[in-house]
């Protein structure tokens, strides 16, 4: 590892009510349609709120809606291109109009209860369909072909087109770059398996393909055309994009002894560095955040903080950063850096 050591500059900060527990789920921090999101469930809303282009401030605004899921149970929300909001359950999906008012709910086959599933859904690239995965035909018992990603009209839920998943009762979460929304990819966790997809969606058609090593999922934001995958147990980083060979580090190669890469959210800082923390052990405290080089993944420079951070900060592609502590998000970047 470098030894150069950065000052991390506070820029903004800002509480999210509920943010602290929901941060572990995966549509805490999505992109989509171009921008940064956040959202979480309090008091029986969720809250979408999209990161402000000004750093001076976490959030440049942020929307509400009523939860149609019972108390306590999660789901998967998404903002829309028209500011509505689609928030999919296990057995439904319902979208939202930007005033409140319910558009359509779809209702699909649910996975049996335990088996660890969570659908996800996004709006396509062109914002007319909405992809969910649900249940395929048998629901996940027996003799089963594995679950689906279905594109549902956006305008009033019916079905359009559908693409057969190889994973099965799998916890799912849709990404989108921040700079290409046409490039969208599908994380699938399937116990001890794990799957990442490239999702096409043009037109009436609708396909998947494998992408990336078996035992990552595609990280936080990506930029460009570039994207990263991370090794779910930390022991390597990747780098791909078309027409550039794939770059790929192990953390015993470039890290000091034991340490690995940590957390989920690991994402490129802009288009010439990522943002990564590393630590001896997932979730431990005592990790520390690195700069990498954005295109070799070598280390650059280690963040010093003059007060708290987190074990997973989330890189936003335009030279600043957030961490996480409670319900309190803090917006930072390299100190003498505009």
């Amino acid at each position: 590892m470098s030894p150069t050591h950065l000052t991390a500059e506070l820029l903004s900060a800002e509480e999210l009510p509920g943010y602290g527990e929901r941060f572990s789920w995966y549509d805490a921090f999505q992109t989509r349609g171009g921008a940064n999101w956040l959202v979480t469930q309090a008091e029986g809303e969720f809250v979408v709120g999209r990161v402000s282009d000004d750093p001076s401030c976490v959030l440049g605004e942020r929307r509400r809606w009523p939860s149609p899921l019972p108390e306590g149970q999660y789901g998967c929300v998404s903002p829309l291109p028209d500011e509505g909001l689609a928030v999919c359950g296990n057995g439904a999906v319902t979208v939202y109009a930007p005033d409140g008012r319910v558009r359509w709910t779809r209702e699909f086959a649910a996975w049996p209860l335990g088996a660890g599933a969570s659908p996800s859904c996004v709006a396509d690239p062109a914002g007319e369909r909405l992809l969910v995965t649900v249940p395929g035909p048998g629901g996940g018992v027996g003799e089963y072909p594995g679950d689906l990603c279905v594109a549902l009209d956006l305008s009033d839920g019916r079905p359009v087109a559908n693409a057969q998943l190889p994973s099965a009762s799998a916890g799912y979460s849709f990404k989108q770059s921040l700079t290409l929304p046409s490039q969208l990819f599908l994380d699938a966790l399937q116990g001890d398996t794990f799957y990442s997809f490239s999702v096409m969606a043009h037109g009436g058609e609708l396909g998947v393909k494998r992408v990336g090593l078996p035992t990552g999922m595609i990280a936080g934001v990506s930029l460009a055309g570039a994207f990263l995958q991370t090794d779910v147990g930390g022991e390597w980083l990747g780098r791909y994009e078309p027409r550039r060979p794939d770059v790929l580090v192990e953390a015993e190669e470039v890290l000091p002894d034991d340490l690995r890469f940590v957390g989920y959210r690991t994402g490129f800082l802009d288009t010439d560095r990522v943002l990564v923390a590393v630590a001896e052990e997932e979730e431990s405290e005592e990790n520390c955040h690195l700069t990498l080089d954005g295109y070799t993944l070598q280390p650059l420079a280690e963040l010093d903080y003059p007060g708290t951070a987190c074990f997973d900060p989330i890189a936003l592609g335009d030279g600043t950063w957030l961490t996480v502590e409670g319900d309190v998000v803090r917006r930072w970047r390299v100190s003498g850096t505009a």
